[in-house]
């Protein structure tokens, strides 16, 4: 009825600067036509392109997604088994995690939230073995080495590992009761921030790891934007600003600002140790 118009609008739009207004744009479209989402076709490209990108925003706001994930939900992929399929239900995934985390009409609801991570868990146990690494190797003392080395077989397999980090990341902020006693609280958060740590460090590994799975470094670097301040060894500090400038040279994506904002987080984070 519409043509192609419209979704090739979409696709565009989404392919843009990183701007917000343009974002909200194209979501406020999706959003209007509810079948995007599983119409097959450009159209439903363009709708899981507009959902990646508005997950990026999400990650570095710490906001709710712009998107009506209700679109998705006839999508084929959640019927299918091949491994395009499985990566783009992590990303559906990612997706609920956030729109319950970053909720601003409520508090998040604890039993909804374990509800989806124990989706996000078993998506990583019945995964397809094409997802599980060709090789790891584990973090080094040297600068070049700070953060494992995961080589995956397509850029495929990368999405779909690397965002169920960023989604055991989210759901380790927003899972964990408050205890009430002042050390156990202490205590708690040290864990917390040691777990974020891990998963962070698997984020970049990732995209350090696999050159052909470019998209990944932008996740990696909006990644670092929202959750970098946990990194505290001066070494980590140092092999993350250089994937960053790696990121730079590979894509021509300025991270100035991106590096800045990380020297101020930690330079904070000296402060109050201090």
């Amino acid at each position: 009825m519409y043509g192609d118009h419209r979704p090739k609008t979409i696709l565009l739009t989404c392919l843009g600067d990183d701007n917000q207004f343009h974002l909200t744009g194209a979501a406020h479209i999706l959003n209007t036509v509810a079948s995007f989402g599983s119409s097959g076709g450009l159209g439903e490209a363009a709708a899981w392109l507009c959902l990646r990108e508005d997950i990026h925003v999400s990650l570095v706001s710490q906001k709710p997604l712009r998107t009506n994930l209700e679109s998705f939900h006839h999508s084929d992929i959640f019927l299918r088994n091949d491994d395009f399929a499985w990566a783009a239900r992590m990303v559906f995934l990612l997706a609920k995690v956030l729109g319950c985390a970053f909720n601003q009409v409520s508090s998040p609801e604890f039993t909804a939230l374990q509800n989806i991570a124990q989706e996000v868990e078993d998506w990583n146990t019945r995964k397809p073995p094409s997802f599980h690494p060709l090789r790891v190797l584990p973090r080094g003392k040297d600068v070049s080495r700070r953060f494992p080395e995961v080589w995956m077989l397509l850029p495929v397999h990368v999405v779909g590992v690397q965002y169920y980090h960023i989604a055991k990341i989210v759901l380790a902020f927003s899972c964990s009761p408050s205890p009430s006693l002042a050390y156990e609280s202490f205590k708690n958060s040290r864990n917390i921030e040691k777990t974020i740590r891990h998963h962070l460090f698997m984020v970049l590994g990732l995209a350090k790891s696999n050159p052909k799975a470019e998209n990944t470094l932008f996740t990696a670097r909006h990644s670092l934007v929202a959750w970098g301040w946990v990194i505290r060894h001066r070494l980590d500090q140092e092999a993350a600003e250089i994937l960053l400038r790696e990121m730079w040279t590979r894509t021509g994506w300025d991270v100035t600002a991106s590096i800045q904002s990380l020297r101020e987080q930690w330079a904070d984070e000296e402060d109050t140790d201090s």
